[in-house]
């Protein structure tokens, strides 16, 4: 079953499925939903959680045994697989198996990218479509961002003015991750209906220590500014999986802008969903970063990745070295 993210709660409310396919490039919201199904699963009282990371050489067979073995705890689990390429390397045989089987006592939640239309034909995604719940993310239109920041300012308890909210939306424009952030200080200063000017004054220049103000002067060449703000959200206790998020949508992007130009550039834009205000950083990494440099990004971002989930390195070390080679500031790789 394919639902959308609203509907989400409501599907949720008439009782677990025994399998959950979250797929997008929002981590923000990929987020959100994947701990309002843990939420859920809570409630019902399933107290285990296993994770598992599906990366390259990940032996599947471990998944199948555990899908297989009891609880030590004799309580129901849920296991999480999380597939970075959104591609099973063994073409989705074991999570076929495991929807096609599936064990009462598990919750099985798996987390992909966004997937493309040769993904959606495949058996494995058919089977967890069929027999579980599928749930595309989509980012946030520019037209339905400044209706989506004020439900989030309600959830607060915040009413907003329309100049504020207009504001608030130019300011913060399609960043989620920033405009949360925006949202949660006007919830502290506690003033309803939020004004104009409360707009002006809570945002000033600290939006540029956000982690797409990171991401943003990686694009630009601008290491220094890009140490800066790394510094500053290390200082603040920021999660590295979550600046680590922001940069690594812009490198997928920009993948997916590389070697366009005028219409054809202005169409993937659109496609991307970056509007014109975000469009400059892109514009300058295209004429400076080269393809196989962006690829080579992405590999630091998988180690930065497996750094953050505790495989013994440092992930602000690794993600300095990622701000250095997106701002140019490396060894030349052959072209």
């Amino acid at each position: 079953m394919k639902i959308r993210q609203d509907q989400l709660s409501a599907t949720l409310s008439r009782g677990l499925s025994s399998c959950y396919l979250v797929s997008g490039d929002e981590p923000l919201l990929i987020m959100e939903a994947c701990d309002e199904i843990r939420a859920a699963a809570r409630a019902a009282q399933i107290e285990e959680r296993e994770l598992f990371h599906a990366e390259s050489g990940f032996d599947w067979r471990t998944l199948l045994d555990e899908a297989n073995a009891m609880s030590l705890f004799s309580s129901r689990r849920i296991l999480e697989v999380r597939i970075p390429n959104g591609k099973p390397s063994d073409k989705g045989a074991a999570l076929q198996q495991m929807v096609s089987h599936p064990n009462p006592d598990n919750v099985l939640l798996i987390i992909c990218p966004r997937l493309d239309a040769t993904a959606q034909r495949s058996a494995w995604f058919k089977a967890i479509e069929s027999a579980g719940v599928f749930l595309p993310i989509w980012p946030i239109e520019r037209n339905q961002f400044p209706g989506w920041l004020k439900r989030r300012l309600q959830i607060v308890g915040l009413q907003i003015e329309p100049a504020a909210l207009a504001a608030l939306a130019h300011q913060t424009e399609g960043n989620l991750l920033a405009a949360v952030q925006e949202v949660e200080k006007l919830r502290l200063l506690g003033d309803s209906p939020v004004t104009e000017a409360m707009i002006n004054e809570a945002i000033g220049d600290s939006s540029r220590f956000d982690a797409f103000g990171l991401a943003d002067a990686c694009l630009l060449g601008n290491l220094a500014e890009a140490a800066r703000i790394l510094t500053h959200l290390q200082a603040e206790g920021s999660e590295p999986i979550m600046i680590l998020g922001a940069i690594t949508r812009k490198i997928r992007q920009l993948i997916a802008l590389y070697n366009t130009s005028g219409q054809q550039l202005s169409e993937g834009f659109k496609k991307q969903n970056i509007w014109p205000k975000q469009q400059g950083p892109y514009k300058a990494a295209l004429q400076r970063i080269r393809q196989n440099e962006l690829f080579a990004a992405l590999q630091k971002a998988e180690a930065i990745d497996n750094a953050a989930k505790g495989n013994g390195q440092d992930p602000w070390l690794l993600l300095g070295e990622l701000i250095i080679l997106l701002t140019g500031h490396k060894t030349h790789l052959p072209c």
